[in-house]
């Protein structure tokens, strides 16, 4: 909504400003997604200000429903974060208001702000859809209540694609996140493992670290492997975007790697060992030199999150 600018004498009287129940304390955001939450309240919360008059118990009713909103912000846990049903509950009551305030709003208005509607949705629904191809300006102007329910249509298929969309990312974060966890439980486990048998040896020391303890050895291998994930990741984590979602996919497809990096290199020099893999390892230092060159590798195994993170972050969604 655009605001009017006006002169000090031009300032309504306090009686003639719309009455509706007093708005709960704001509480302080805590995360970017929280920001955001309160930013669009708080354009809602003007917008139904002036929207009032033409329906008041309507409009008291969506403030109310607003409200609801209030309670989700400022808190945030593990679970919540996990869930993401707080952001979620949020969006979704956000949408519903939107398309409420439809009726509030005159025709001249709908048409008005139809050009910002159609470019959001444009945004997550195909140029052909049907909802999109309603609302052409060349199909002519439809009736009143026509424009009403088509623009209701066009935010509801925008809406539930948004939100199809951000519960699609949500998963995914998730998934990385567990597949990062599984990682590094099972690299804690191998070094414990190694550190207490004294029959079994996943790597065979160099000749020049013959007296260096297995698990030892295992664990500078993992840490080289980390190294060589890290290298290899730098670029893409660099130039990534988070593309406006709250899950920060890239935060957590580098995590992936930096997880399973180590596996990947304590996997690929078992096999040189076995001698699966054409090559020598007569020191520490071409051990740990391999360790990092298969770490690096890790790219080959981590690609199905990349590709089905840069298939979310393609188009521009927003909520």
């Amino acid at each position: 909504m655009i605001g009017q600018e006006t002169q000090p004498e031009a300032i309504p009287e306090p009686r003639s400003a719309p009455e509706g129940p007093v708005r709960p304390a704001a509480p302080v955001p805590a995360a970017v997604w929280q920001v955001r939450v309160r930013t669009k309240l708080d354009d809602l919360y003007q917008q139904l200000a002036v929207l009032s008059p033409r329906d008041p118990e309507r409009a008291e009713a969506l403030r109310a429903q607003l409200s609801g909103v209030e309670g989700v912000l400022g808190r945030s846990g593990v679970v919540e974060w996990l869930r993401g049903g707080n952001l979620e509950y949020a969006w979704q009551t956000i949408h519903s208001v939107e398309r409420a305030m439809v009726a509030l709003r005159s025709p001249d208005e709908l048409t008005g702000l139809l050009p910002a509607y159609r470019s959001a949705a444009a945004q997550v629904l195909p140029a052909d859809d049907k909802v999109l191809t309603d609302l052409d300006p060349s199909a002519g102007a439809p009736s009143d209540a026509l424009l009403r329910a088509r623009v209701q249509a066009l935010l509801l298929r925008y809406h539930s694609a948004s939100d199809e969309f951000h519960e699609s990312a949500r998963r995914l974060r998730n998934r990385m996140l567990g597949l990062s966890v599984f990682a590094l439980v099972a690299e804690i486990l191998v070094v414990l493992v190694q550190w207490r048998s004294h029959d079994v040896r996943l790597l065979e020391a160099p000749t020049d670290a013959g007296g260096v303890p297995a698990w030892r050895l295992l664990f500078f291998v993992l840490i080289a492997g980390a190294l060589g994930a890290f290298l290899s990741a730098l670029p893409s984590m660099i130039t990534s975007r988070s593309g406006g979602l709250p899950y920060k996919l890239p935060f957590q497809q580098g995590l992936l790697k930096l997880a399973i990096g180590p596996l990947v290199a304590v996997v690929g020099i078992m096999l040189v060992i076995g001698g699966l893999v054409e090559t020598s390892v007569s020191s520490t230092a071409a051990l740990l030199g391999l360790a990092i060159v298969f770490g690096a590798g890790q790219q080959a195994v981590t690609a199905f999150a990349d590709r089905r993170a840069a298939e979310l972050l393609g188009p521009a969604a927003k909520s």
